[in-house]
């Protein structure tokens, strides 16, 4: 009896696995579509990202042009400032 009640429902589990394991074309094709649409939002991203480094170079190369004209500038000071403190002390010393 039990052996009976054992062999139907393992019949059922197993015949339950295979209706729900098979997909329907309809199933296969709409998993499809979603990863086609997932393939589609990878790309975009990957190509947003490429254009974000290319502005981050741009924009690191003029920051980059920035610094060295402030250190010109900076140095250029320097030099007026030393010009400025010799007429200074020739002029205090006349």
């Amino acid at each position: 009896m039990k052996t009976t009640k054992m062999l139907k429902a393992s019949a059922m589990i197993l015949s339950l696995g295979l209706l729900a394991g098979c997909a329907t074309t309809a199933q296969i094709e709409e998993v499809r579509k979603e990863a086609q649409a997932a393939q589609n939002a990878a790309d975009a991203a990957y190509k947003a990202a490429k254009t974000a480094e290319l502005d981050a170079a741009s924009a690191q190369g003029t920051a980059d042009k920035a610094m060295a004209t402030a250190n010109e500038a900076a140095a250029e000071a320097r030099k007026c400032s030393e010009r400025c403190s010799r007429m200074s002390e020739k002029a205090m010393a006349k």
